[in-house]
């Protein structure tokens, strides 16, 4: 890719070199004017435009046959993700199944430390049972003398983290670090959709390709083709506490939901405050446009006269006639004015 980069910027100044100092003049009417020994070029808009034209032709050429390690990967497909759509909220009870899935298969090794306990309050548990999974585990704290303690976590915590640091986090994965899930669903290209073909799009090495080496899987939708993570959802995987069927697709669809709301846990009181605005702006217009037809008329219609010193009087007995010819006194008035 940077061959052909090189490639395309070298071919566009040769061009414009080209261009500027051996085709304009073959393109282009000198004009020399009177008097002067100023040289003017007219130029031919067309065939600038078509030169222009063909040189990006050939760099779209040059460029559309290369592959790059960049692009080995597969594109995903665009699902219709119901939480997505504009008056549609995310779906509370899919979002405890997708903590379920988070905590029993994918807390092992990834973590989520950017995420409070109490932001599940009221939206995938009681408070009661948010506070009793906080207190399964252990946080560093102090005492009263101010000395190094382990203590229950609360709600106020955040969600705990599988490794305490990185060095050990990769020694426990062959060399590879877990991402963060706490931003994963806007830190990735393609959001629902590219978490959801990865997770289920685990396939067996094909013909003519690489063994992945240890600790590795095959896997199309990722960057390289070869990520270090093992297929980790399968049907019937998890046991979910409402009885929903655990197919592959919909723990997938459970846990990717529940990542997209932590990622944007404001979206339904956004989508709410987007409706109240755009209600009141909709009340708003209607109330302008109602005056604005009833009222406005009448100040459109108003009619404004101008009244000569001393004939006031005779212009308010006609005040709805505006034409001051049809007033001789006026016109007599207003002439010997404009003469002095």
């Amino acid at each position: 890719m940077a061959l052909v980069k090189q490639c395309s910027r070298v071919l566009a100044r040769t061009s414009r070199n080209f261009y500027s100092r051996a085709l304009l003049p073959t393109i282009s009417r000198w004009n020399r004017g009177e008097g002067s020994n100023e040289t003017r070029y007219n130029y031919s808009y067309g065939l600038v435009g078509l030169l222009g034209a063909a040189v990006c032709s050939v760099g779209a050429a040059l460029n559309d046959g290369q592959i790059s390690a960049d692009e080995l990967e597969l594109g995903h497909a665009h699902l219709p993700w119901e939480h997505k759509e504009w008056n549609k909220s995310y779906d509370h009870k899919a979002l405890r199944r997708g903590f379920q899935v988070y905590k029993e298969v994918c807390q092992a090794c990834h973590s989520m430390q950017y995420f409070y306990w109490r932001m599940h309050v009221d939206v995938t548990h009681t408070k009661e049972e948010v506070k009793e999974m906080a207190a399964e585990y252990m946080y560093p704290g102090l005492d009263d003398d101010g000395n190094r303690i382990e203590r229950p976590g609360d709600i106020q915590d955040f969600m705990p983290a599988p490794y305490d640091n990185e060095i050990k986090a990769r020694l426990a994965n062959n060399g590879a670090e877990p991402p963060d899930l706490t931003l994963i669903n806007i830190a990735r290209e393609g959001n629902e959709d590219y978490l959801f073909s990865l997770l289920t799009g685990y396939e067996d090495v094909p013909p003519g390709q690489a063994e992945p080496s240890e600790g590795q899987a095959y896997n199309p939708y990722f960057h390289g083709y070869y990520i270090g993570m093992a297929q980790q959802l399968y049907n019937e995987s998890v046991e979910y506490e409402d009885g929903t069927i655990p197919y592959q697709s919909q723990i997938a669809k459970d846990v990717i939901q529940y990542l997209a709301w932590v990622a944007n846990p404001w979206m339904d009181e956004s989508k709410l405050y987007g409706m109240k605005a755009v209600s009141s702006a909709a009340i708003m217009t209607l109330c302008a446009y109602i005056v604005m037809r009833t009222r406005k008329g009448a100040v459109r219609a108003r009619q404004l006269h101008f009244a000569a010193p001393g004939h006031s009087k005779s212009i308010a007995k006609n005040g709805n006639v505006s034409n001051f010819s049809k007033y001789k006194e006026v016109d007599d008035s207003i002439a010997k004015m404009t003469k002095k």
